[in-house]
């Protein structure tokens, strides 16, 4: 049986693009991490990143940080070499004394490389600075005021700024001011709203095909048409019905044979994704986020048997609209033609744990809280649809950047 012992959090750069993942512990026996022992949680999340337990694809090469205490980083579990894209982050329960700092010392000039998390402005985690390659600052626990008059007296260090809980663009928008270079947080789920900015005319032709590709009476031979009409859709699509998501075979040739080998609910739902990114205003790679939610919904709602996992993961998809179009959500909701559960579900804040996409869009934030809110099955199966999510949308950013 497959299990679930990671999560993990996006970390970008100034540009939007992925630079790194934070890795964390998860306990798939309790669905929850074990915050009592630093050491085991250490020890059994990186027993299970590097021994290949998960997919090969679960970071895309890219670097990861993970959490140590001075417990695990003295132990004889620690490695003996510097690891290749592993970045240490030392816990603020790592007490700073004259041991603590040597040991860090010595590794660094080892080639280990570590990240100073949850560091207090005032705290005396600052005496590592000399031995770190990243300090990450939690925005939410200072102002941001205070963080830019701090960072003035930095100039010394080496070390490379990464911002934490970024919550939304103007935080983003300031930090980068600041000369952050490295960011982590969730401003995607809350965007900067543009009002009255006019749609322009590639965007409302995305909409109008979004609208059609929605309706609910279309038939095979329609929406074969729709696609049809935009060759570079047409070539993508049949690019990704021919990859290994969808092993038949032989190739599939054109666009009315693969309506029927995957039937018309698959075929929208590419179709949407392709709109949606073509049209994209944000680098390619916050487009993941999106693409995990929408699956994540899906998929659970399969597995609560609530009825068409097509709409849930349109509810998914749609719920970064306004972030991917950069309108307001009530303009493109305006413009778009949609069920009206599908844009009841998008317009509603209900904080419900019956909200499919309240559940989801916590889990992204709290994977903990929500697990520990939920029945036990119930929280099984959100842990292992999200992580499926990830899976299938690593798969899919691969073919998009191909």
């Amino acid at each position: 049986m497959q299990v679930n012992l990671l999560a993990r959090q996006p970390i970008y750069n100034k540009d939007n693009q992925l630079f790194a993942f934070e890795l964390l512990y998860r306990n798939s026996s309790e669905n929850v991490a074990d915050i009592d022992d630093d050491f085991k949680a250490t020890s059994e999340l990186i027993a299970n990143f590097c021994t290949g337990n998960l997919d090969e694809e679960l970071c895309a090469n890219s670097p990861v940080f993970i959490n140590v205490d001075l417990e695990f980083i003295t132990s004889d579990c620690f490695f003996s070499s510097p690891p290749l894209n592993v970045v240490f982050e030392i816990l603020e329960t790592v007490e700073i004394t004259k041991e603590s700092i040597n040991t860090i010392k010595i590794l660094s000039r080892k080639g280990f490389r570590f990240a100073l998390d949850d560091f207090d402005l005032k705290g005396q985690h600052s005496k590592l600075f000399p031995y770190i390659a990243y300090l990450k600052l939690d925005v939410q626990a200072q102002s941001l005021d205070d963080v830019e008059t701090f960072i003035t007296h930095l100039d010394d260090f080496g070390f490379t700024l990464l911002a934490e809980k970024v919550e939304d663009k103007q935080c983003f928008d300031r930090c980068v001011s600041m000369g952050i270079e490295f960011f982590q947080g969730y401003y995607l789920q809350r965007p900067e709203l543009i009002t009255g900015k006019k749609v322009s005319s590639n965007k409302q032709v995305a909409l109008q095909l979004i609208t059609e590709l929605n309706r609910e009476d279309i038939s095979n031979t329609e929406i074969t048409a729709v696609i049809a009409a935009d060759p570079r859709m047409t070539f993508k699509l049949l690019k990704i019905v021919n990859c290994p998501l969808y092993p038949f075979k032989r190739e599939i040739e054109n666009i009315h044979e693969a309506v029927i080998m995957l039937g018309i609910d698959v075929i929208k739902q590419w179709a949407q994704i392709l709109t949606l990114t073509s049209e994209c205003v944000q680098p390619l790679e916050l487009f993941r986020t999106l693409l995990v939610r929408a699956k994540t919904c899906e998929l659970y709602a399969k597995k609560l048997k609530l009825g068409n996992g097509q709409d849930y993961f349109t509810i998914g998809l749609f719920s970064g609209l306004d972030a991917v179009l950069n309108m307001s959500l009530a303009a493109v909701l305006n413009e778009v033609q949609l069920s009206p559960h599908i844009k009841e579900a998008l317009q509603k804040r209900e904080k419900r744990m019956s909200n499919i996409l309240f559940v989801v869009r916590s889990y992204e934030r709290k994977p903990i809280a929500v697990i520990r809110a939920l029945p036990d099955d119930k929280g099984t199966a959100l842990a292992d649809c999200y992580w499926q999510g990830v899976k299938w949308a690593d798969k899919l950013m691969l073919l998009f950047k191909n």
